[in-house]
């Protein structure tokens, strides 16, 4: 045995010291030696695989486990974290809807609210849309109030320019309901026309103005 390791060459003691380490169960650590399947190797270089002709690196690991772990390094890797989708960054994607938050419209003096498709409010989403909701009505609908103006908007859903959002009013005679408009200005002033060729009395916005699902954008 003694005379079998004087004459061994250099390989037969690299492999040796493989056996002896793998046997031990420590970590392999040595800079341009091999790589163990199975074992933790370690090295105080950057190693790099190269293949001309192909993929250099298939790592397949059993269905349900992710093929690579790098542990609780979180730091970000160059090329490879996903970073971008389809070539955008997460800034340009719409951020989660939240429900919208709708604000109460005190009607104006001679008017109420909730007649029938419930009170009067008004949101403003994410991205700038003013919408309503809920109706106006007169507060004696046997007769005309003394003002279309039907309430005033809160500053922060004035648009910078009039805005005219067509709607529906009620049908006092039963002959199918009848359209009007609101009239939305800058200052937040918002009243009611109801249409030119209406000469009943009281007019069909007195009993019923539909505020639900009107909208508009801001900023104008």
């Amino acid at each position: 045995m003694k005379n079998l390791f004087k004459k061994s060459s250099p390989v037969a003691w690299f492999l040796l010291g493989i056996l002896v380490a793998g046997g031990t169960g420590t970590a392999y650590a040595a800079n341009g030696g091999t790589f163990r399947l199975g074992q933790s190797n370690s090295a105080t270089a950057t190693t790099k695989l190269t293949n001309t002709k192909g993929t250099a690196l298939k790592v397949i690991s059993k269905a349900g486990t992710p093929p690579i772990n790098v542990g609780t390094n979180s730091t970000k890797v160059p090329y490879f974290n996903a970073d971008k989708l389809d070539g955008k960054d997460s800034s340009q994607f719409q951020t989660k809807i939240t429900p919208l938050t709708f604000t109460a419209l005190t009607p104006a003096t001679g008017w109420v609210g909730n007649c029938y498709a419930g009170a009067p409010g008004v949101a403003k989403s994410a991205d700038g849309v003013v919408r309503f909701r809920g109706d106006i009505c007169a507060f004696d609908t046997s007769v005309d109030p003394a003002s279309n103006v039907i309430f005033t908007l809160p500053a922060q859903f004035r648009p910078t320019e009039y805005e005219y959002l067509i709607t529906g009013l009620c049908n006092p005679d039963g002959v199918g309901p009848r359209i009007g408009r609101i009239v939305i200005g800058p200052g937040g002033v918002v009243s009611v026309e109801d249409d030119w060729q209406d000469t009943g009395v009281p007019k069909a916005s007195t009993c019923f103005i539909s505020l639900s699902g009107l909208t508009y954008a801001l900023p104008y």
